[in-house]
């Protein structure tokens, strides 16, 4: 079927049309002929070279066979060519114009002209200005109800980006108002017709996307429903006073480990080294006991990991457990489990929550470990702390410090920066700080650190020290530090090359993608055993022993791993580790990413860096809330037919 121009809706421009007719979508004519082609037909180029090619030839070098060639390739292309040179008059990226193509197929051409700025919801990162060149292109006024209610759309995704579950109509106004330059009385008169149309929901005070409603709503009504089951009391004198391995608890942990055996939902919850690991074991031997199936679960790879060696038993991650594939969503909607054990639960974002708790059948009980000081999950919602605030189930918190007592300084260290103190150092002991009065100056001692000093005062090697930064980017940033630490510590092993990625034997590397494939997923560490630069191809030992191969084109889903951020590092635990602390990371300094970095180390951990810093770190403990309703809706005992 030939392929013409059509859409009188859609205008083009000359430069867009050049554009189009140079791109990769036409054979045969690329930028100097684009050029000519529009400076002799103007924006009809298109329509000439498609529908009469032969006027074409007039151009001066064109010739016959190029226009013939560049005819057909326009005959070839599966979407409407004008369709796709209005997207270029737009000004729009290749990626974001095949996004929109592949999204909408035959639809795109009247979606474009009828309302583009319901691309922000569909097309994946497709953000509002991208939407507001097409408004723009097509004639669409600032104050347009399109306009304005696209806004309002994408100031609540703005919210959730930021870890909100909704904006209240206050905040989405205003945040719209700046995005369009509209007035707040005309924004606000969109938030009614927006909430009509369902690409909003406004309930209790916020504006939601759908998929946060949903996932707020159903989750508490499923968690209430999982909470109200009837379970036989167990005495606490019912209980093994020892573990396993004859461990004796204490009447606290005794206590709580009750409490667990008593609750159809709950959450454990303490600082590091309040001994979580301790009851957690024995709630699950308790329970097996019993001989109940207990099912564990973390957020990342690195948690579920953690989890499997700290108890003994297997753990996977919750994408895992729920069958989770790329593209094509949650495959597995019933878990068959007497008791779900969820560690990590700072981690757990609301959507991912909601997903879980629908897959459980009646009267699986469920148990939420975590440290809700630590930093809260990357995605929208704070599940452990909103569990916590609801007073809605029973919470279990640990706080006899037993690292402290054994003499540890890592644990006190943890508590004081959470308790907005400077923490004490010794050098002679696990926790140190060292003041160092510039970037250049923290950067050679971090050096100094992992190659001399540590390696000498300790008698580690600098392969098992982990440097933990605030942020990926700067000198001080783990792009930066990864390589030059490579460079000090590993410069001239077989390596293979890709774009500016350099890989070494020895070095060590990080996964940044789940891959069901490979049996790695996101955050696993390990390092890099094997190398052949003729065959192209590399292999990594994880630290479980697993090895996985990576030929060069697949490099990309590693990362070097001498230096890695506190986020990435969350979940997990490193023996040694190494954090610098400087005012150029100042906009990431805050208390609870600093106890989060701090608490993540077991056997020693050195501050590096300005003491300005520090102080302004723990003392930068701005109010964390996020917008959520979800402790309310689980206060009130919601059910599915309440809003």
């Amino acid at each position: 079927m030939k392929n013409t121009t059509s859409n009188k809706s859609l205008p083009l421009s000359p430069e867009g049309v050049e554009s189009f007719l140079a791109s990769h979508w036409v054979e045969g004519i690329g930028p100097a002929y684009a050029k000519r082609l529009v400076e002799q037909f103007g924006a009809d180029a298109l329509r000439i070279l498609s529908e009469e090619p032969s006027k074409a030839e007039v151009v001066p070098g064109l010739g016959e066979s190029r226009v013939a060639t560049a005819s057909e390739s326009l005959k070839k292309i599966p979407y409407p060519i004008d369709t796709l040179a209005f997207l270029f008059s737009c000004g729009l990226s290749d990626m974001f114009i095949e996004r929109i193509l592949d999204k909408y197929k035959k639809r795109a051409p009247k979606i474009l002209a009828t309302d583009p700025y319901s691309m922000v919801e569909d097309v994946w990162q497709l953000s509002f200005f991208t939407a507001d060149k097409i408004g723009r292109q097509l004639g669409i006024e600032k104050n347009d109800p399109r306009r304005l209610q696209g806004a309002l759309v994408t100031a609540v995704k703005r919210y959730a980006e930021d870890g909100h579950l909704f904006a209240t109509p206050e905040e989405a106004t205003k945040l719209t108002a700046d995005i369009t330059g509209a007035t707040p009385e005309e924004v606000a008169a969109q938030i009614e017709p927006v909430v009509e149309s369902g690409r909003l929901v406004n309930s209790r005070g916020g504006l939601y996307l759908p998929v946060f409603y949903k996932a707020e709503k159903e989750g508490a009504a499923k968690l209430s429903e999982l909470a109200s089951t009837s379970i036989e009391p167990v005495k606490i004198e019912d209980i093994p006073t020892t573990d396993n391995n004859g461990h004796t608890y204490t009447r606290t942990q005794l206590e709580a480990i009750q409490k667990a055996l008593n609750s159809p939902v709950m959450v454990l919850t303490g600082g590091p080294g309040t001994g979580k690991t301790t009851v957690l074991k024995g709630i699950i031997e308790t329970l097996e006991k019993q001989g109940k199936k207990v099912i564990l679960a973390a957020p990342t790879g690195r948690a579920a990991k953690r989890m499997t060696m700290l108890t003994g038993r297997h753990a996977m991650t919750i994408h895992r457990l729920l069958g989770y594939i790329q593209g094509h969503g949650y495959s597995n909607r019933k878990i068959d489990a007497d008791a779900l054990i969820i560690d990590e639960g700072s981690m757990m974002e609301q959507v991912l929550f909601n997903h879980l708790l629908q897959a459980l059948k009646p009267g699986t009980r469920v148990l939420l470990v975590g440290d809700v000081d630590q930093l809260p999950a990357i995605g929208a919602g704070d599940v452990l702390r909103d569990m916590i605030d609801s007073k809605a189930v029973p919470i279990a918190h640990l706080d006899e410090n037993f690292r402290q007592t054994e003499g540890s300084m890592i644990a006190s260290g943890a508590r004081a920066i959470n308790s907005g103190e400077i923490p004490s150092s010794d050098p002679e002991r696990d926790f140190m700080i060292i003041p160092e009065p510039s970037v250049k100056k923290i950067h050679d001692r971090i050096i100094s650190l992992m190659t001399e000093e540590l390696p000498k005062s300790h008698g580690i090697s600098p392969m098992d020290i982990q440097v933990v930064t605030p942020q990926q980017i700067g000198p001080l940033g783990a792009r930066q530090l990864n390589i030059d630490l490579q460079n000090k510590l590993n410069p001239d092993s077989p390596a293979l090359r890709r774009g500016g990625t350099v890989m070494r034997l020895g070095d060590p590397v990080m996964q940044t993608a789940n891959s069901r494939e490979r049996g790695v997923y996101n955050g696993e560490m390990g390092h890099i055993t094997k190398v052949d630069p003729e065959e192209q191809w590399l292999e990594v030992t994880y630290s479980d022993g697993h090895t996985s191969k990576y030929q060069r084109t697949e490099l990309s889903e590693l990362v070097l791993a001498y230096a890695t951020t506190v986020h990435k590092l969350q979940g997990s635990e490193v023996k040694y580790m190494i954090f610098p602390i400087t005012m150029a990371h100042k906009p990431m300094l805050y208390r609870n990413l600093l106890y989060t970095g701090v608490s993540r180390a077991s056997n020693l951990c050195v501050l590096v860096g300005e003491e300005e810093a520090l102080r302004y770190a723990v003392g930068n403990s701005p109010a964390t809330t996020r917008n959520s309703n979800f402790k309310h809706r689980l206060n009130q005992r919601t059910d599915s037919s309440q809003e």
